[in-house]
Parts: C-alpha cells; sequence; structure tokens
C-alpha cells in the first residue's frame, strides 16, 4: 500500500499493530488516545520493523508512556514528539536518540525528565543534527561549546583514571606489613609466614626401660613442641 500518512489521534488505540504492509508510511500520528486509567500506549515489535526504513515523522503525545526502547529502531525519524508522557530516564533517551542520526525536531515537553539537570544540554550534544529541542532552536556553537566540553571532561577522567592506576602502591604493601582487615597481603609478609606441616601418621620411637624397649607416640602430639 502506498499510504505515507496516517492521522490517528485522540482514538482509543492501546496497541500499535497490524500496518506491516504500511512499508512506504512517511509520517504517523497517533497522539492523545483515550486510555484506560494505567493503561499507555504499546508498539507490535514486528510493526515497527516494518516502518524502520520508511517513517520520518512520528507524535505520541499524551499516552501515558514511559519507555521509548522499542522505537530505537526507527532510525530515520527526523521529526519526534513525545511530549507529555512519562519519560523519565535520561540514559535510556541518550542511548536510544543516538541512534536517529536524521532527527531534526524533538518535543519532549511536560516529561518527567525534562527537570533533570542538564537535560537539554545531554540531548544536545547526544542529537548531532538536532536544530529544535522543545520549541527552541539550538544555536550551532552553544552544541559545539557543549561537545568540546563533554570530550574535554571526559578525557580528564581517563588521564585520572590511569594516573590512579600506574600510582605508587599503598605502603602497607611496599613495606610487607602483616595483615589486618582491609589491609593487602604483601609478597615479603607471606615469605616470613610458613603453614604447619600437615600431620603424619609417621610414629617417633622413644627407648624405655623394662620389657619394652621402644613406644610408638604420634608426630601430631609433638607437632606443638616442634614448632
Amino acid at each position: 500500500m502506498m499510504l505515507s500518512k496516517l492521522y490517528l489521534g485522540g482514538n482509543r488505540v492501546t496497541v500499535v499493530e497490524g500496518l506491516e504492509q504500511l512499508s512506504e508510511l512517511k509520517e504517523l500520528h497517533l497522539e492523545n488516545q483515550k486510555l484506560a486509567p494505567g493503561e499507555k500506549l504499546l508498539f507490535d515489535p514486528r510493526t515497527l520493523l516494518s516502518l524502520a526504513e520508511s517513517l520520518c515523522v512520528l507524535n505520541i503525545n499524551n499516552n501515558n508512556i514511559d519507555d521509548v526502547r522499542d522505537l530505537a529502531v526507527l532510525k530515520e525519524l527526523q521529526l519526534f514528539s513525545a511530549a507529555d508522557n512519562k519519560l523519565h530516564n535520561m540514559e535510556e533517551l541518550e542511548d536510544v536518540f543516538s541512534l536517529w542520526p536524521q532527527l531534526l525536531q524533538m518535543d519532549l515537553s511536560g516529561n518527567p525528565v525534562c527537570k533533570k539537570p542538564k537535560y537539554r544540554d545531554c540531548l544536545i550534544t547526544v542529537c548531532k543534527s538536532l536544530e529544535i529541542l522543545d520549541g527552541r532552536e539550538i544555536n550551532e556553537l552553544t552544541r559545539q561549546f557543549l561537545i568540546n566540553w563533554k570530550a574535554s571532561k571526559e578525557a580528564k577522567k581517563k588521564k585520572n583514571n590511569t594516573h590512579m592506576l600506574s600510582g605508587p602502591l599503598p605502603n602497607d604493601f611496599n613495606m610487607g606489613q602483616g595483615p589486618h582487615p582491609g589491609h593487602i597481603y604483601s609478597h615479603a609478609g607471606m615469605q616470613r609466614w610458613k603453614p604447619q606441616q600437615p600431620l603424619r601418621a609417621q610414629k617417633l620411637k622413644i627407648p624405655m626401660n623394662g620389657p619394652l624397649n621402644y613406644v610408638a607416640v604420634s608426630s601430631a602430639i609433638c607437632s606443638h613442641v616442634d614448632a
């Protein structure tokens, strides 16, 4: 079927499915579904896969959606609108949006994630082609500054980690002090410590006066005396 735009806003759709034949679909509008309390709009993975190469515009405003990981396959999206939902996980959004290289406009206003620190800065650095976020244009100089700042921060963090790994060993390790709770066992300490010899069945012969010439005594009994 050659349908390129589908408007289903304001209906009672709970699961988006059965669109596998719409391989030419460019726009899908599903905003403001009349959902029962506690329900959220869901997507059939087969439908999403069938739209992965064609869909450019997706509107899912106000549908109680709290997770967009299933939408990651829609790599041709240019306009994504998911305002007034329940999106809250910043790392999840960064992972998904980093897979959408064509994204130009996005609206997430009205979601809990918008209140997270550096929300806008994070999305600007992740979405390299994004021009408008939540109705506000993105200045290219601002984007470049944020990208450079993030790269500098990550380089500094990497340098600090390398310095920690290559730095001097703790004093307890170098000096070979005895083992204490929370301390590292030193090589020198391990050399000084020798495990108790295992008990042997070998017998010692002790000369005695009388009819019996010898008495057999287990070496285990003598182990502490030997030490």
